[in-house]
């Protein structure tokens, strides 16, 4: 028998494939042909996944001879059904709309357009026939342009060549953004409990909140931050934060930094003080992207080790938030993997479908 040799890009293409599917029959095919690969004997995988050698034999000719989309394409469809296959594709193309909330929505449009009618459990037995599942809503923040952090990471891996130039200008980088805890109203707090049993917290004053402007370098893994317990964070705070950096490392010539789109960033007072200080360059981040600026990971972190658990003073949670920013080297081997340069940037087509009210 011939063997299945696949690439690893062939192997992430099944698994993507094999990922996606909701039908078992095509999810068994394409396991058989991952394991089969991996070295394991026919009649190994035949009993693993309960089929027979013969069909197991078949389905890696398929593969073998036609490829991955022949492999996922079944021929027996079973009956049809009340609706003809131009009808499934309209249903199908509405519910990805996602302007359904229930299957008895369905059931109803169903009757209205086609004059169809099914029963509750009927029209939930189409759907999963021909492919549609019911989710949990998610929020999600894709209004980011995907092209846009593509050409931003490429921003960054062009400063750091620049920077290890043998004639560069002594250079730093760092991704800077705000955080903003808020006494009581932080806490994400979950246990195991008896059944019947609750847990009181107390809630703190939404007024009460440390406002922190901190900045991460990549290249060393230095944190410095600037935190303030009265006011907003603004223009003229900007600036004195610039300071700091500039007085922690005189022998610099050329800080690099990547913000947002805060307003005070672009302050006057902030454009005047640039104008004198040519060696900060700010490099804005596109719009709705923390997940390309490096530091929202350090205030994720931040939280799941200071705001995990109640704070019964103001002063208390300021406390827990220096205990693990004062102190991260106690964390390294946390951060050394969470706090790297490599981003995740979904790609156009996985975009959440955009919700929209039923009509």
């Amino acid at each position: 028998m011939k063997p299945i040799v696949l690439t690893v890009e062939q192997r992430r293409e099944i698994d993507r494939c094999r990922k996606g599917t909701i039908d078992r029959r095509v999810y068994q095919r394409l396991t058989a042909s991952l394991t089969v690969a991996e070295g394991k004997s026919r009649e190994e995988v035949a009993h693993l996944l309960g089929i027979g050698l013969s069909q197991l034999g078949e389905w890696l000719r398929v593969y073998r001879n036609k490829g991955l989309d022949a492999l996922c394409i079944l021929h027996y469809k079973g009956d049809p059904g009340k609706l003809t296959a131009g009808q499934v594709d309209q249903l199908k193309e509405k519910v990805s709309t996602g302007c359904f909330r229930s299957s008895d929505q369905i059931r109803q449009w169903l009757q209205d357009t086609f004059s169809v009618s099914y029963t509750s459990s009927g029209v939930k037995d189409l759907l999963r026939r021909i492919g549609v599942s019911y989710h949990q809503v998610s929020g999600f923040l894709w209004k980011a342009d995907p092209d846009k952090q593509h050409a931003f990471v490429k921003r960054v891996a062009r400063h750091k060549r620049e920077a290890k130039r043998p004639d560069a200008p002594r250079t730093r980088r760092y991704y800077v953004d705000a955080c903003h805890p808020v006494w009581g109203l932080d806490l994400v707090y979950r246990c195991w409990l008896l059944v019947g049993q609750r847990l009181l917290v107390g809630m703190g004053s939404g007024r009460k909140r440390l406002n922190i402007l901190g900045a991460y370098c990549p290249d060393d893994h230095e944190y410095i931050d600037y935190r303030l317990t009265r006011g907003n964070i603004n223009g003229e705070q900007f600036v004195n934060f610039l300071r700091l950096l500039r007085s922690t490392h005189p022998e610099v010539e050329r800080f690099i930094l990547y913000v947002d789109g805060a307003r005070y960033y672009d302050s006057p007072v902030v454009r005047e003080w640039l104008k004198r200080h040519p060696e900060f360059l700010l490099s804005t981040i596109p719009a709705y992207s923390p997940n390309v600026n490096l530091i929202e990971r350090m205030w994720k972190f931040m939280r799941a080790k200071a705001l995990c658990r109640w704070h019964k003073t103001f002063e208390d949670m300021q406390a827990a938030v220096s205990e693990v920013l004062d102190h991260l080297e106690n964390y390294r081997a946390e951060l050394q993997t969470l706090m790297t340069e490599k981003f995740h940037i979904i790609d156009k087509q996985d975009i959440p479908v955009e919700y929209r009210e039923v009509a």
